[in-house]
């Protein structure tokens, strides 16, 4: 790739890539089903919880609904309960599948037992599995980072630098984060074929030992840096965007964390900064305003 002049960035381009940005929800994946009951378990923990709630209530009504009916036909051996009531019947399957057991309706024939043997062993293990994901749904670490909605190229004693805003929301800090920049473009191969390859983007300081509040990562675009010499209309043709990927170990928890997000070329400004959001008062108390943190201002010019 020959060198140009340095890399232009603008506020908007007209077909930005952002695949990373947006995760994978958004691609259509042929040949390869989706087999649900394989891979239950990694299906029921990243479901969205409007998803996992409604399949889950749904399948509690329709398994008493069958077991309802089973009890409708056999229905002079549930005590207590009116011939030909479904709601009845319904009530006492949810009653039997929870293992409450009011004492007002009980099986009192040979088939009713067997019904009602066969949905209480359905119900525990139903119950074990349903405990068991809402657990994992509640206990899955998450890390609450926040990233600038735009990265800012600005220069640094006449070199030109990448910044992005990133902190910490959770008041426990994030122990030994490490950040990381990657540039990630679809590259032309001479046979014609076009393939996805990624470039890391050094970084002043990747690793921060305590991430309290809010940290400014700087890639510097000298020489070495894969964006030297790159202009904005080739980083188009490419559908460049820049990952910015943090791990970490959340102090409260002890567990690892991470965050992800992305920039497409379409979220740079050129010779901006961000506003400074951490105060120190005068009682030694340390002030974050999380209000101006994607607040950007023109960089002065001597």
């Amino acid at each position: 790739m020959t060198q140009t002049a340095p890399i232009i960035p603008a506020t908007a381009t007209r077909h930005p890539h952002v695949l990373e940005d947006k995760g994978h929800d958004t691609i259509v994946r042929v040949g390869q089903a989706d087999r649900i009951w394989s891979d239950f378990y990694h299906h029921a923990l990243t479901a969205r919880w409007s998803h996992f709630l409604y399949l889950s209530i749904t399948f509690y009504v329709a398994i008493n609904v069958v077991f309802a009916l089973a009890y409708m036909v056999v229905g002079s051996q549930v005590s207590g309960a009116r011939q030909g009531d479904f709601l009845d019947y319904f009530f006492f399957s949810v009653q039997t599948l929870s293992t409450v057991g009011y004492g007002v309706m009980a099986p009192v024939g040979r088939v009713a037992n067997l019904l009602a043997t066969t949905e209480v062993l359905g119900g525990m293990m139903i119950n074990a599995v349903a405990t068991g994901l809402v657990f994992a749904r509640f206990s899955r670490p998450r890390a609450r980072i926040m990233f600038s909605k735009r990265a800012v190229i600005l220069k640094d004693n006449a070199v030109p630098r990448l910044d992005v805003r990133v902190a910490n929301c959770r008041r426990s800090p994030i122990l030994s984060a490490d950040i990381e920049f990657s540039l990630a473009r679809l590259i032309a191969q001479p046979d014609g074929h076009v393939t996805r390859e990624f470039d890391s983007l050094p970084l002043r300081q990747s690793h921060i030992p305590v991430l309290r509040f809010a940290c400014l990562p700087v890639h510097v675009i000298d020489e070495s840096s894969p964006l030297h010499g790159v202009t904005l209309e080739m980083l188009k043709a490419e559908e460049a965007e820049i990952i910015v990927t943090i791990t970490g170990t959340d102090e409260a928890s002890g567990q690892s964390v991470f965050a992800r997000t992305a920039y497409g070329f379409d979220r740079m400004l050129y010779d901006h900064h961000f506003v400074d959001i951490i105060n120190t008062n005068p009682d030694g108390s340390i002030t974050v305003d999380y209000t101006r943190f994607d607040e950007l201002e023109k960089c002065s010019r001597p």
